[in-house]
């Protein structure tokens, strides 16, 4: 199952780092053993293809990387990064999982990977842990590789059920789409709300709906007074304007990885009031510690590659509960090694809720994902504006 709940519209056709091939099936990264003395990982990702491209994710991992290793590295060893594009092909992440097996990686990290269905059995099968990872798929949640620093779509749409619902929404309506991912959302969505006791109606639309105001105005006739755009990256701003000029007050709501800063502000004023929420500080964050070091490490490092969506806070958080990871190692950094002290590691990144590997999952139904506190914000003249300034954790029962 794809997560295209994740792909944001802002990922435009933006140019590469300049990378060497890591091997399988021309996909881009930079390639070559571990040296001695130096910690080898593989990053998998989409990063580069002719519809999707996040320079700033492998950006922010290599300049996290540089400057953990300019610092002295872990326990004198440095880090050697070996990233792997899928190009946005689950044959080629596939192919990027084997290459890890077959380079005997310490570790994966894999920030934004729509394909671990692919992916997870060859790691499992390697024995290589998936160390800091997004909640992908729903093989994310149970695979015992997996070390996981969201809950991914369940917890995006559950802390948005539970943020309109304490916003005072009465129902919620919700433009979803007929895809498996979306509809996923949609169901967490409705958990969420639940807590609160605010039931949610949708409409369906399909993969290539272009014109909202129908499916609005049906949301709005059924008495939603708030408004969730669940659907495919470039249709949510349309969703958006849709309800502008329906001529019905609907309060909007959506996750923060939906609307990137472009796309907020060229909605302007159609945006103002939208709920946003997330499980991660934005770039726009820049008085929390944490996303000034990011901004400050690739202003250094990565000069050319501005800090603009989620994706490169990710990448950098990835690398960060790595090192924190590898710290607890104690003798030779290997696979087995890193298996261990991942099971038994505390992460506080700055970028996401601290919490423990060894914690209980508070949603029993995916074991794997520890962590699904939020933040929100409220957008205010094109830009989001944080609103709380601490992360919320989800009540029992969800």
């Amino acid at each position: 199952m794809r997560n295209t709940r994740r792909l944001l519209a802002a990922a435009g056709a933006l140019g590469m780092l300049a990378l060497t091939a890591c091997g399988p099936a021309s996909a881009s990264g930079s390639s070559g053993s571990a040296k001695s003395g130096e910690i080898n990982v593989m990053a998998i990702s989409v990063l580069q293809s002719s519809s999707l491209s996040f320079p700033d994710e492998s950006a922010a991992m290599q300049a996290n990387v540089d400057t953990i290793n300019a610092a002295g590295g872990i326990g004198g060893k440095k880090i050697n990064l070996i990233v792997c594009n899928d190009q946005f092909d689950p044959n080629v992440a596939a192919k990027c999982a084997r290459q890890a097996a077959s380079d005997d990686v310490a570790a994966v990290l894999e920030p934004f990977e729509p394909y671990t269905e692919q992916i997870d059995p060859i790691l499992q099968a390697a024995g290589i842990p998936m160390v800091y990872s997004e909640f992908s798929t729903t093989t994310d949640g149970s695979s015992p590789t997996a070390f996981l620093r969201d809950a991914g779509v369940p917890g995006g749409y559950a802390s948005l059920g539970l943020g309109l619902a304490k916003e005072g929404c009465k129902k919620i309506g919700a433009v979803v789409v007929q895809e498996s991912n979306n509809l996923l959302g949609e169901k967490w969505l409705a958990n969420g709300a639940k807590i609160g006791g605010v039931p949610v109606v949708q409409a369906p639309v399909t993969q290539d709906q272009a014109d909202f105001s129908s499916p609005v105005a049906k949301l709005a006739s059924q008495g939603a007074d708030c408004l969730v755009p669940d659907t495919l990256p470039q249709q949510g701003a349309k969703v958006v304007s849709a309800a502008a000029q329906s001529g019905h007050r609907l309060r909007l709501g959506a996750i923060s990885a939906e609307f990137a800063a472009p796309q907020l502000a060229a909605l302007g004023s159609a945006a103002n009031g939208m709920l946003l929420t997330g499980q991660n500080y934005q770039p726009s964050d820049t008085s929390v510690p944490a996303v000034k070091a990011v901004l400050d490490g690739m202003a250094k490092y990565s000069p050319k590659v501005p800090l603009q969506d989620n994706f490169g806070i990710g990448g950098w958080a990835s690398v960060t509960g790595l090192a924190e990871v590898l710290k607890s190692v104690h003798g030779p950094v290997t696979k087995d090694s890193v298996m261990q002290a991942a099971a038994k590691a505390s992460y506080d990144t700055g970028l996401y809720a601290s919490f423990s590997a060894s914690s209980p999952p508070p949603v029993s139904a995916f074991p794997r994902a520890k962590n699904w506190s939020y933040l929100t914000w409220t957008v205010q003249h094109g830009k989001p504006v944080l609103k709380s300034r601490r992360f919320i954790p989800v009540p029992a029962g969800l």
